[in-house]
């Protein structure tokens, strides 16, 4: 009776193995068809979260996000008065993933923005910047089915605004859309400031 009972366990086993490899195949073959190299894991499309009034929620994991660029001081603004910070650009990683392999920016691509003040003088360094504490985290959201230009672009404030808002409305066009659209190199997307975003979807391009 032992031994049929182990010969069960073996057969069901068999059984088990045998649907794992099949399910394993079919998601591969899936998986090529709908563009993705034999071998990547393609993740699970990550989309915006609106609330009950529309507002654009902030993810609690964007500092988890891919780097995409930095920068320095750069601003809209003809003139370079006001406060310097350090520009930290931050991309979903299903939506990096899509761009990298495609080189185009899918509907529910984010990106976050996060300004740093300049710190210097600190400890073992004696001299250069650094990016310090945040004063500010913007993002930028393409979703047709929210607004009819694609883009939008949303200000979370931070401890320089008086604290961080969990949800946001769409900026005015005139404060962040317009200048996009005039001077951004691909799809609203300055990707002409992010060297890292450039140098990924090379590197995926030339395989």
């Amino acid at each position: 009776m032992r031994t049929t009972i182990d010969l069960s366990r073996g057969v069901r086993g068999a059984i088990a193995i045998a649907a794992c490899a099949f399910a394993l195949a079919a998601g591969q073959r899936l998986t090529t068809a709908q563009g993705v190299a034999p071998g990547a894991v393609a993740s699970a499309e990550r989309r915006p979260q609106y609330d009950a009034s529309g507002q654009l929620q902030l993810p609690d994991d964007y500092r988890r996000w891919v780097l995409v660029g930095s920068s320095l001081g750069l601003t809209y603004a003809a003139t370079s008065g006001g406060m310097q910070m350090f520009g930290t650009t931050l991309m979903e990683p299903t939506a990096h993933e899509h761009y990298v392999r495609t080189g185009t920016f899918r509907e529910g691509t984010m990106f976050a923005l996060v300004m740093q003040g300049v710190g210097t003088g600190a400890l073992p360094s004696r001299q250069g910047q650094f990016a310090s504490d945040t004063h500010i985290v913007e993002m930028a959201v393409k979703d047709s089915t929210r607004t009819p230009e694609g883009w939008a672009y949303y200000n979370f404030g931070g401890p320089m605004g008086g604290g961080y808002r969990t949800a946001a409305a769409p900026q005015p066009k005139a404060a962040c859309y317009a200048c996009h659209v005039e001077h951004a190199a691909r799809d609203n997307v300055f990707t002409q400031f992010y060297g890292l975003l450039n140098d990924a979807r090379a590197s995926a391009s030339a395989k």
